[in-house]
This record gives C-alpha cells, structure tokens and sequence, in this order.
C-alpha cells in the first residue's frame, strides 16, 4: 500500500493511556486525548500523535515502570460494542497512518480543550509540617 509508512516507529499502543507522562510542550502542541465519544482507542491516538509532532516514546521495563491496577470494567464490552463498528477501526487505522506517513499529529481538540475555558481556585497543601 502506497500509504503505509516506508519507516514505523516501534510503539507500544495496547492500553498505553494507562499512564501516559509528557512534557507539557507535548501536551499542548497535540491537545492532549483526542475529546470524541468514544471509549477506547484516544489512549493509541494520543501515542502516535505525539509521535507523528517528533516526540519518543520511552517504555520503562521493571523496576521503573508503572503497572495498571485492577479495576472492574462494569459495562466497557457492551459499550465497545455499541459505539465501535467497522468504519469507526477503519477511520482510526486511516488516521494513524496519515499522521505517521506525514509526521503530523491530527489536532482533533480545539484550541479550548480539557478545562482551558475555567478558572480552577489552587490550593497548597501542608505534608509532614512542609508546604508542598
């Protein structure tokens, strides 16, 4: 396929949005987690946009790594099932490979992403008897 990259780069994209740490330049010049209705697959988005901007991913093998902790999925099979068909993997799939042929993330948030629009009230904490 003439679309495919000629040159991958080896990410690991199978629940990678677990823990997923970056700068906060990488952050923003991506916009985070794609915001779309969807319960899975923002989490690989994200790895290979922020690959396709230039940065690295860096895997940490033990004892430097973060493990997932359990948690019961509740409904995710059934809402998988209802929200994620055929077209949804293929327009993914059209999308990853865009952004990796043409080393460029797709922006899918605009520019007032995640909370950029409130104002949050801050506030320090006291640990052991030091402000933090």
């Amino acid at each position: 396929d003439a679309g495919v990259p000629t040159v991958m780069p080896e990410l690991h994209t199978y629940a990678d949005g677990d823990f997923f740490l970056a700068s906060t330049a990488a952050i923003h010049q991506v916009r985070a987690y794609p915001e779309i209705p969807l319960p899975v697959l923002v989490d690989s988005f994200l790895t290979v946009a922020t690959s396709a901007a230039g940065f690295t991913q860096h895997i940490f093998m033990p004892p430097a790594c973060v493990f997932h902790q359990f948690h019961p999925q509740g409904t995710m099979p059934q809402r998988v099932a209802q929200t994620v068909g055929q077209p949804e993997i293929e327009a993914f799939i059209n999308n990853v490979t865009w952004m990796l042929s043409n080393r460029q993330p797709l922006i899918l948030n605009d520019l007032n992403w995640g909370y950029a629009q409130h104002d949050f009230e801050e506030e320090a904490f006291v640990a052991e008897g030091k402000l933090t």
